[in-house]
């Protein structure tokens, strides 16, 4: 087939001129009929057509062969348009879904558009065994300074902890020993909220040192109180999910975070200083 393919301008002239010659033999008038001539040109007539139904067979074959090319590389042609269009959506999704981030934020800085904040980006993580901390993309250059509060869609994320020029690194509220004072919204029942080496995995954080009269309950939602020189107060922090007893006559309650770490992207940094009345709790 290989060679048929490569040669087949040469098979076609063959096949022609041999047809041609064996034409023009058996087609001659102007003998007389005899045996012997007969018997050749019976013999030279099959023999024509036998060439020529070699000559339809091997024009189907490069017929087909030919088409086979042109089915491969218009099969080449689709696949690389799909390709294309599946570039372009996996564009428009990501396109889609920063935008529904920065939608997030936008309403979400609405909603605390009495303090100061920056938007930033995430520019890595540091997931590990002993911290959970990220980078974003401003620091000394754009104001940022240690213990801002950090927001993103949801509620409050973390806070600064460390800053360079032109990048500061954020410790989240998942954090072991990160401590954030909290309170009921429904109830007003305060504690101290903070995260937890045996839940941080399962995306749980803990409140502490809830009185045994408490009457906060799972589906309550948890906001920053007023007793904080960090955080303001009425930022959602999370949602309870179930309440235990701990030492003494006191409480304890698993809370799920408002703020969804696995697909953080972007966030707000709260650029005010704050000094509650109540005293320095966080």
């Amino acid at each position: 087939m290989d060679l048929i393919r490569k040669h087949k301008k040469i098979f076609i002239i063959g096949l022609c001129v041999l047809s041609l010659f064996l034409m023009a033999f058996t087609g001659r008038g102007s003998y007389t009929q005899g045996p012997i001539r007969s018997s050749i040109g019976f013999v030279f007539t099959s023999g024509q057509a036998l060439f020529s139904n070699i000559g339809n067979w091997f024009s189907e074959r490069i017929g087909f062969l030919t088409n086979m090319n042109n089915l491969q590389r218009e099969n080449q042609e689709l696949l690389a348009q799909v390709e294309a269009l599946q570039t372009e959506l996996n564009r428009m999704l990501h396109l889609q879904e920063e935008n529904v981030t920065l939608s997030n934020l936008v309403d979400l800085h609405r909603h605390y558009d009495n303090y100061g904040v920056i938007g930033a980006n995430i520019i890595s993580h540091n997931p590990s065994n002993w911290s959970n901390s990220f980078v974003i993309n401003i620091g000394q250059n754009r104001g940022i300074a240690v213990d801002m509060a950090v927001l993103a869609p949801g509620g409050l994320a973390g806070r600064v902890s460390s800053v360079g020029f032109n990048y500061a690194v954020v410790t989240p509220l998942l954090e072991d020993g990160l401590a954030v004072s909290g309170q009921s919204q429904r109830t007003g029942d305060w504690g101290m909220v903070s995260g937890d080496i045996n839940l941080s995995s399962y995306n749980l954080l803990r409140m502490d040192y809830l009185d045994i009269s408490a009457g906060i309950a799972p589906g309550d939602a948890v906001i920053t109180s007023h007793m904080s020189s960090i955080y303001p107060p009425g930022i959602l922090i999370g949602n309870v999910v179930e309440i235990g007893q701990s030492t003494g006559n006191l409480l304890y309650a698993t809370i799920r975070p408002s703020v969804d770490f696995s697909s953080l992207s972007s966030v707000l940094v709260i650029t005010d200083i704050f000094d509650n009345s109540f005293g320095n709790v966080d």
